[in-house]
């Protein structure tokens, strides 16, 4: 077997068997065709080592073979915006509920130091192996997507366009000015007083004998408070970074989902840890003998039950704007045309 015949049976069997023939017959005929052009530039009839030289110059048969092949992707072009879309979205669900989880865990657990860095190690522990799992479970059905339904496109409009067919600009992609300022200012407002100024939180009494002060809040509710710290301070940066690009971008709506997940899982774990609220109807009766028992009763369960509705709105508004960051992230990926 010459080398021809070894050179175009090395590029058949890389090729489909359907079209296989047609192929090696082709590439056949053009490196004969090379050949003869070849002796007669040099004047000498065809030999090995003129074959040899028409063989390199026409190419590797691995790479020929290539040529006559499809594009192979575990995601193509035409799914991979779906694909993206889908894993970002599944990411942050998941990091949602890995925060909801760590917060979970850190309630049923003593807020020592080393206690709180073995829950957050396993918590991450288990947070990553979780994100692989699913990034492994979404490439393989896309990746079987791909293999079957290879011309699967989720756009089954023309290629053709028009700019008027461009989706104008939502609104809500726009920031609010005085909002993101007024959330700034209130958000270091409330991180002085719980951080330098706590004895101000609760009722004072003037006597003749002196002052009395009766606190609010429990001590409990102060160890929450470097979470309290690091989830405003975010919230903070965060702020500042959308005044700076004045509108919603992206980066920053991931940046708040993460916040607000955050700001749901502390939320979680303040419900359901001890009590906040330190107010009794004994103490208030110790603290003003002159204050009737049954409203004694009344302000400390009042003062108790609006904590309580506080947290429950602060997880189910973050779970609304959540749910709203992504699908606003969605319709942006996937904006449809205006007719």
């Amino acid at each position: 077997m010459n080398l021809i015949d070894r050179y175009v049976r090395e590029i058949g069997r890389r090729l489909p068997q359907k079209s296989r023939a047609d192929i090696e017959k082709e590439i056949r005929s053009a490196l004969e065709d090379m050949l003869e052009d070849r002796s007669k530039q040099e004047d000498r009839a065809v030999d090995e080592e003129m074959t040899v030289q028409v063989l390199k110059e026409y190419g590797k048969p691995e790479k020929v073979a290539a040529s006559y092949l499809p594009e192979r992707y575990l995601v193509g072009p035409q799914l991979f915006p779906t694909f993206w879309m889908v894993l970002r979205i599944v990411f942050a669900v998941l990091s949602a509920l890995a925060l909801v989880g760590l917060g979970i865990n850190l309630s049923h657990t003593d807020l020592s130091a080393g206690k709180v860095i073995e829950t957050l190690i396993e918590s991450l522990a288990q947070y990553l192996g979780g994100m692989m799992s699913a990034f492994g479970n979404i490439v393989l059905v896309f990746a079987l997507i791909q293999w079957f339904a290879p011309g699967l496109k989720f756009d089954d409009k023309e290629e053709e366009w028009s700019p008027r067919d461009l989706p104008e600009v939502e609104e809500s992609d726009q920031v609010s000015l005085a909002g993101s300022i007024a959330e700034i200012v209130l958000t270091v407002v409330g991180l002085v007083i719980f951080n330098f100024y706590p004895e101000i939180i609760g009722f004072y009494s003037f006597t003749g004998k002196g002052s009395a002060f009766l606190p609010i809040l429990t001590q409990a509710f102060f160890n929450y408070l470097p979470w309290i710290n690091l989830l405003w301070g975010l919230q903070i940066g965060l702020n500042v970074m959308i005044l700076q690009q004045m509108r919603w971008q992206t980066g920053t709506r991931w940046f708040s989902i993460v916040v607000k997940a955050g700001e749901m899982a502390l939320a979680y774990v303040m419900l359901k840890g001890p009590a906040l609220v330190a107010l009794t109807a004994e103490k208030l009766l110790a603290f003003n003998p002159d204050l009737p028992t049954d409203a004694a009763q009344i302000i400390a369960t009042l003062f108790s039950q609006v904590i309580t509705v506080a947290l429950l709105v602060v997880i189910v508004v973050n779970a609304a704007e959540i749910v709203k960051g992504l699908v606003k992230m969605a319709r942006g990926r996937a904006a449809p045309a205006q007719a």
